[in-house]
């Protein structure tokens, strides 16, 4: 006798169980540890299960990358909702120092969604959507910005793109490996932080990590 057909809600079920057992793989061992058969292993499942729920290995990266990307998207609005009635040039500092922050906190989260080569498990116009959310995020707080007088006139996602660039690129060459020492990555990370808000800024004094 052939069994029930799963409810879409058990499909689903067991898509996060499939997504909560990779993320606590990606803690222990990162990214790179996160396999069908390592999965299936820690679900008490044979490995081929898996994928009457995704297509294949790299889907469930995806998907994980994706999970991940939305919780970081939340807690981003948060300076979203900031710049509202705060100086908006603290505001872009703490959105771009998120980034580390964010390395800190959970390296290998940073790892998987930013510096993972996506290759194996990304449509490349899905890559090229994922970066684009967070550069459009910064981008509407610095046309606030550029709105108040505050920074100097330009294409905001293109600013955007800028100081995005230039606060993640120490903490991804980091990863890489082309960086060994965690001091000189936050030395780095600090001078990129103070450069992107001189990069922005209109006619102000400005003075490492303050302004007058």
């Amino acid at each position: 006798m052939p069994r029930p057909k799963k409810t879409e809600m058990q499909r689903k079920a067991m898509r996060a169980r499939i997504l909560d057992a990779a993320y606590e793989i990606l803690q222990e061992l990162g990214p790179q540890g996160i396999s069908a058969r390592a999965i299936a292993d820690r679900l008490g499942m044979a490995h081929m299960a898996l994928f009457t729920y995704f297509q294949n290995q790299p889907s469930i990266l995806r998907a994980l990358s994706e999970r991940e990307l939305a919780s970081i998207q939340a807690r981003q609005l948060v300076f979203e909702e900031r710049a509202k009635r705060e100086d908006i040039r603290q505001v872009i500092r703490a959105a771009l120092a998120f980034y580390p922050g964010l390395e800190k906190e959970n390296p290998n989260v940073y790892r998987l969604v930013w510096v993972m080569p996506a290759d194996n498990r990304d449509d490349p116009e899905e890559a090229r959507l994922r970066q684009q959310s967070n550069v459009q995020h910064l981008a509407r707080l610095i046309q606030q910005g550029i709105e108040r007088g505050v920074f100097e006139y330009r294409d905001p996602f293109l600013a955007a793109a800028v100081v995005f660039g230039m606060v993640n690129t120490p903490l991804i060459l980091f990863h890489n490996g082309q960086i060994t020492s965690l001091d000189l990555r936050d030395r780095l990370v600090e001078e990129m932080l103070d450069a992107a808000l001189h990069y922005l800024k209109r006619e102000a004094n400005f003075t490492k990590g303050k302004w007058n």
